[in-house]
């Protein structure tokens, strides 16, 4: 009988293989010895399943059990015995290792069984073949490990112990060469261990953590991080990653503190890994970034000088007030104002003084119109004020009230100049509304007659 669909359902099938063969050894408690990761069992289903499939198409025959054969030669077995050598390092015994690959071939037979293309008679040979390849398999181990010598046994031993202590010198290299402070805590939330960034910025050792361990008062200490733990198990999360403001030996820090749960090879919570990102540096970089992007943002639309709107500014906020008026009731009037006498103090007191002479007219114009009204340098000494909801008799009201206000300051300050300002106020209409420059052309006008009746 041809085996071409077995094999294609064999390769196909990868993931699902590996989903049942987990499930068993979750199930029946043989991750005790090995990793719960999916991709850690995909490297055993291959091997086996390449193997399968590589005897499928040398022969369509059922591999069966000959006497006097010897199980330790071939694809099927060379394959078992290096399986299980691997599962010896992890503390597995012979009965462990032959039991689990029983549920191993469960899955095989499973993923058989599940299939209904299979006609009756496809699916009984299938299912043999399976069991015969697993046979030998078993067989395979079983011949090589009663026939080890205790001097094969103690040398394969004594290398595998060099390999772990290798991979432990690794694992302590990487650890203590992290530049992020790592901390180890058991399920308990008592420390188990520490890197050199730790030991180093917490209790002000430069040397690794793990060398002087025993005379770090671990579990007095950090007590902030006990509680950041126990907040952290409360989750019921993996994983959590918070910001923290704690001392150190090296003064205040601000750390990004990542928690993951470490899980043992059965998935049981063994702990909590710990790793400190200093992130003060940063923090201060992004709050100067941010206070030098407000001062930006601040003088793309205010005169630096009188703290008025610029006038780009001016004219949009105009614009939209302007469009405002659209079926509303809405009023709207403006102020074109001019300083009086700036050129003369300019010239005879120096800059100094007029600009001082346009600040204190300005301030004295904002307090007295309020925050609902706006004030626009248009440029030099000349102003625009934008006053909604206003009328013309109402801001000239509101104008009269400054004038009052800058002859109050100048008779308690000895200036031999006075603070004064021409103005010229147009209600905003209907058919003014679409030109914003003829409006101001005409508050300029009526300005410049007001200045002209001040003269005469």
């Amino acid at each position: 009988m041809e085996l071409k669909k077995l094999s294609h359902l064999i390769m196909s099938s990868e993931n699902i293989l590996i989903q049942k063969v987990l499930g068993y050894a979750k199930a029946y408690d043989y991750v005790k010895y090995t990793s719960t990761l999916t991709e850690a069992w995909r490297q055993s289903i291959a091997g086996l399943s390449e193997a399968m499939v590589k005897c499928m198409r040398q022969s369509d025959c059922i591999p069966e059990l000959n006497q006097n054969e010897d199980f330790t030669q071939g694809e099927i077995a060379l394959f078992g015995i290096e399986e299980a050598k691997k599962h010896r390092l992890r503390g597995i015994t012979i009965t462990m290792f032959l039991g689990l690959m029983k549920y191993y071939q469960q899955s095989y037979l499973d993923l058989v069984n599940e299939e209904n293309d299979f006609l009756f008679e496809e699916k009984q040979y299938f299912l043999l073949y399976i069991r015969r390849y697993f046979d030998r398999v078993e067989l395979g181990f079983i011949s090589e490990w009663t026939s080890s010598s205790q001097d094969k046994k103690l040398l394969f031993f004594q290398e595998m112990n060099r390999k772990m202590t290798n991979e432990k010198n690794k694992y302590l290299t990487i650890f203590e060469s992290i530049y992020d402070p790592i901390i180890l805590v058991d399920k308990e939330n008592n420390i188990e261990n520490i890197n050199y960034q730790a030991a180093n910025i917490f209790w002000g050792i430069p040397v690794s953590g793990s060398k002087y361990y025993s005379n770090l008062n671990t579990n007095t200490e950090l007590d902030w991080l006990k509680q950041e733990l126990d907040y952290f198990i409360g989750l019921k999360q993996d994983e959590v990653i918070r910001e923290k403001v704690t001392e150190t030996k090296y003064g205040q820090k601000t750390f990004q503190i990542k928690m993951k749960k470490m899980l043992d090879i059965s998935e049981k919570y063994s702990g909590t890994v710990i790793i400190f990102n200093d992130i003060t540096e940063r923090l201060k970089v992004e709050k100067q970034l941010q206070k030098q992007y407000k001062e930006l943002e601040f003088y793309a639309y205010i005169d630096p000088m009188t703290g008025a709107l610029n006038r780009r500014t001016g004219l949009v906020t105009l614009e939209k007030e302007i469009n405002l008026l659209d079926g509303n009731n809405h009023t709207l009037a403006i102020a074109f104002i001019d300083i009086d006498g700036l050129k003369a103090v300019n010239d005879t007191y120096g800059h100094m003084d007029g600009d001082e002479l346009i600040i204190n007219i300005i301030r004295t114009l904002q307090t007295v119109v309020g925050e609902e009204n706006i004030v626009s340098r248009m440029g030099g000494d000349e102003f625009l004020i934008i006053a909604p909801g206003s009328d013309e008799e109402k801001l000239s009201n509101v104008m009269e009230q400054v004038v009052s206000k800058l002859a109050e300051y100048d008779e308690t300050k000895a200036k031999p100049y006075k603070h004064s300002f021409s103005y010229g106020i147009i209600e905003v209409s209907t058919y003014l509304k679409n030109d914003i420059n003829e409006l101001i052309k005409l508050a300029d006008q009526k300005m410049y007659q007001h200045k002209l009746r001040k003269k005469g």
